[in-house]
């Protein structure tokens, strides 16, 4: 898959014939990949176009610039999904002013464009004023129907608000797959080694959404080899109490140093609510009933 990242000005061309997706993608859920997987299926080399930032975030429609997935995450999914060209286009204040025709003219047209596939709800331009209707007055469109599971609408909302009020075990019939984040093992106040029971304190290499506080188990990925986990998203009520909430994960069966290291979790489930106990010792008799629980019921 080639990526080009670009500003709108500054719009990179594609000679060979190809059929593009146009949508945010955030999550590129099971919607996200039936409009792809229909388009691959047009018989010619399949290009996906969003953006680097969401717009609504930067139109101010949202206050918290939260992300099911980064845009490493949504090029290394939109590969396995075998798209050929992953073109991300950089979006602020000056891309939301121009117009849908300036959007046509200086963005769409730079393609040998087939077709377009885009969902119904699909905007674009100053205003949100381009519609995939309107398009269709330039370009041969798919308007693809949003997709439903159980009579659920697939959306990237939807997905976000599971994941806020914890049912992470609802997500993958959405989503395709569990909620997963990536981010970078650093030091803490390791507190979890003074319980024997170290954990990883992940600073996340990009914002994405947190999940409801309280305890998962779920998977760690190091560098390609998977572990059981327990994930705790919480701020430390019993010692040394945080300001802000953290993730942690606490691998099973793990023995080595992951300071430094780059890490993917998966939430499988949620475990209970956060607590602050009595004591100590009464954390770490919950520690080990958790970890044992995990063990247990996770598969690898």
């Amino acid at each position: 898959m080639e990526i080009f990242e670009f500003d709108y000005h500054q719009t990179p061309s594609i000679s060979e014939p190809i059929i593009i997706c146009l949508g945010y993608f955030d999550g590129v859920h099971l919607g996200h990949q039936a409009l792809f997987h229909a388009a691959s299926n047009e018989g010619y080399k399949v290009a996906v176009l969003t953006f680097d930032n969401s717009p609504a975030f930067v139109l101010g429609k949202i206050h918290e610039n939260h992300y099911l997935t980064s845009n490493a995450d949504k090029a290394e999914f939109l590969s396995d999904l075998g798209i050929d060209y992953f073109l991300l286009m950089h979006f602020d204040e000056d891309v939301a002013k121009i117009t849908k025709d300036e959007f046509i003219e200086y963005v769409l047209k730079k393609f040998y464009i087939k077709r377009i596939y885009c969902g119904e709800d699909y905007r674009f331009g100053l205003r949100a004023e381009g519609t995939p209707e309107y398009l269709q007055n330039y370009y041969d469109v798919n308007i693809f129907a949003l997709q439903k599971v159980n009579n659920r609408k697939i959306a990237s909302r939807t997905i976000s608000e599971l994941i806020m009020d914890g049912k992470v075990d609802k997500v993958p019939e959405l989503l395709g797959r569990p909620y997963r984040i990536n981010g970078i093992v650093v030091e803490g106040n390791k507190n979890g080694r003074r319980l024997d029971f170290p954990t990883a304190n992940l600073k996340l290499d990009y914002p994405y959404l947190f999940p409801k506080i309280g305890v998962y188990m779920g998977y760690a990925d190091v560098y390609g080899t998977k572990y059981k986990a327990i994930v705790n998203v919480g701020n430390h009520p019993t010692i040394m109490p945080l300001a802000k909430p953290i993730i942690e994960v606490h691998l099973i069966d793990f023995d080595g140093i992951l300071y430094g290291k780059d890490i993917f979790v998966e939430f499988v489930s949620y475990m209970r609510e956060q607590i602050k106990f009595a004591s100590v010792d009464d954390l770490k008799n919950q520690l080990e009933k958790d970890k044992a629980l995990a063990k247990k019921s996770l598969k690898l």
